[in-house]
């Protein structure tokens, strides 16, 4: 199996189905790769939908992106662990643009690029931005991926322990930073998911500035927030910042 394509969840009934068959319909052959969700044990239906297109589904009472996303790689049978979120799709030739990166076995990590599939112009606008920064870091040989759609190949995962379970946000970009320092790691622009804007429909300016913050914050002092809220929990734009 060459790919283990791991989506952790909570609470995202209303997006794991959309996502989910973007990953069924990928255009390798199904034998190739397996899907893992990860649930924080959702009190909504998240779970049920995802039986119906996943191999495992994980059920767990802790909480916290990263630890979902380490659990679903204990599991994984897969040389590559792909992870992705809940509310993002894939093209249907996302796995198969990433094991032409793969094929070179120096590289043992990539993203694809995420665009935004719904939104007006600033929220939208914020998600170009994410990308056109991963690139330039990458340029000057600084690799920091958005977990939306990032892949490791597992030895590399394991042997820097994974996603670290005490950053609440940044957990994506530290694991890749410190990954990086294994081998090469590459972006495969023709490789494209899609991402909902809906974290940054509300709150915009608090949440943009509290991810810039958190980014400055992580490569300054090596230090992040401990939680991140999910948008349904956040009352006002202070929610984020009372850490």
């Amino acid at each position: 199996m060459e790919f283990s394509v791991i989506i952790p969840t909570y609470q995202e009934e209303a997006c794991i189905e959309r996502c989910l068959r973007s990953i069924v319909q990928q255009d390798i052959g199904r034998t190739k790769f397996e899907i893992i969700v990860s649930d924080a044990h959702s009190a909504d239906r998240t779970a049920e939908i995802a039986r119906r297109y996943a191999d495992r589904v994980l059920v767990d009472e802790k909480r916290g992106i990263a630890y979902g996303r380490n659990a679903g790689a204990k599991t994984a049978g897969g040389d590559i662990l792909v992870f992705v979120d809940a509310d993002a799709t894939l093209a249907p030739d996302f796995l198969s643009q990433l094991s032409m990166t793969f094929i070179t076995p120096a590289v043992i990590g990539a993203t694809g690029i995420a665009k935004p599939s719904d939104g007006k112009f600033m929220p939208r606008f914020f998600y170009y931005g994410t990308y056109i920064l991963v690139r330039f870091f990458a340029f000057w040989g600084l690799s920091l991926f958005p977990g939306i759609c990032a892949a490791y190949r597992r030895p590399n995962f394991i042997a820097v322990n994974g996603f670290r379970e005490d950053f609440g946000i940044v957990e994506d970009l530290d694991l890749s930073r410190r990954i990086s320092r294994t081998g090469i790691c590459r972006i495969n622009k023709n490789a494209l998911a899609f991402i909902s804007t809906r974290r940054l429909q509300n709150h915009l300016v608090s949440t943009v500035a509290f991810h810039i913050y958190s980014d400055i914050k992580y490569l300054l002092t090596g230090k992040a927030a401990p939680h991140y809220p999910k948008i349904e929990e956040m009352k006002t734009w202070k929610d984020l910042w009372q850490q």
